[in-house]
């Protein structure tokens, strides 16, 4: 389980386990645990970067990432 996130100018790749994306900037957690819905939230050290600049990838991407409009 693990997401990855590639900046398209400097080619530098960092890893976490979860992703949320929402209004143009991704954020990429540390860790994961259950919420009370069922569903899965990041949590640990959160790093913030913009959607533009940046690629993501998941190795399972519908419990991994999470898009919000």
């Amino acid at each position: 389980m693990s997401v990855k996130v590639l900046d398209k100018k400097t080619g530098k790749e960092t890893t976490g386990k979860y992703a949320v994306i929402k209004g143009g900037q991704v954020n990429l957690y540390t860790g994961v645990m259950s919420d009370k819905k069922g569903g899965w939230r990041g949590c640990g050290k959160r790093l913030v970067f913009s959607a533009e600049t940046v690629t993501v990838a998941a190795d399972d991407p519908t419990s991994e990432l999470r898009q919000e409009a």
